[in-house]
């Protein structure tokens, strides 16, 4: 089996608050090579890493990001414990650690807020390590920060585990990030698909034209195999310590 890597979904929210410098951090020295976090714009148009649309599950209080300037938000802590990350914070650990890639997944509004974001990336000079990440039926979001940045990363998450390739290829993208979100029979409805549609032979042809597929969210030993053994080059995970000592 060839060497498969081991990706951080919200920083490996399993061991550190979701979507935290604290959380990205340990997510890298545990073994981790790329990390994704959630990006979303403030109402006074800063770029902050939360998953969630309102500040209410992970802080306590419950203000629309959109909705809310920085210097409010900044004040909050995820869990209790850690500052929700600007953007500028994710900016400087990626130039404090050349090896290791980001994610951003697009939680944003407009095109020319995708634009905004590949640009302030640009300008800390790590777009060949950045990876704009979006569902495959927003990938207009992806073009836009090309257009922007055209050295920039773009990553797609197809709905269904079908035609990776030319779902990579509509979209732009170097990566397809497949697998299942967090509704019930998510899991089972993903293997199933993966059976029917090859998963295997469509990740060797990916492979073949250059393009990477990862899989998850795994967060079972018998999962992070299982994605292995058909042809991921990469899983995703919220338990990196995990995903380290099995794959």
């Amino acid at each position: 089996m060839a060497q498969i890597s081991i990706y951080a979904h919200r920083g490996g929210m399993l061991n550190a608050p979701e979507n935290t410098v604290a959380a990205f951090k340990a997510a890298f020295s545990a073994g981790a090579s790329a990390v994704e976090c959630d990006i979303r714009r403030t109402a006074d148009g800063q770029f902050v890493a939360f998953h969630d649309a309102a500040a209410g599950r992970l802080c306590g209080r419950n203000w629309k990001i959109s909705e809310t300037a920085w210097p409010h938000l900044k004040t909050l802590r995820v869990l209790g414990a850690e500052p929700i990350a600007h953007l500028d914070d994710i900016l400087n650990l990626m130039i404090l650690r050349p090896g290791c890639d980001f994610y951003f997944e697009l939680a944003l509004d407009k095109e020319s807020d995708a634009a905004d974001l590949a640009l302030q990336i640009a300008r800390a000079g790590v777009q060949a390590r950045a990876f704009m990440l979006t569902f495959s039926p927003r990938r207009a979001l992806l073009a836009a920060a090309r257009a922007a940045v055209p050295g920039i990363g773009s990553a797609v998450m197809p709905l269904f585990p079908s035609r990776l390739l030319d779902t990579a290829w509509q979209a732009g993208a170097s990566k397809v990030c497949t697998g299942w979100i967090g509704l019930p029979l998510a899991k089972q409805a993903f293997y199933l698909g993966a059976g029917v549609f090859n998963f295997a032979r469509q990740a060797e042809e990916a492979r073949l034209a250059g393009v990477e597929v990862s899989a998850g969210i795994a967060n079972h030993p018998r999962d992070m195999r299982r994605l292995a053994e058909l042809g991921a080059r990469a899983v995703w995970t919220d338990d990196v310590r995990l995903a380290v000592k099995y794959l």
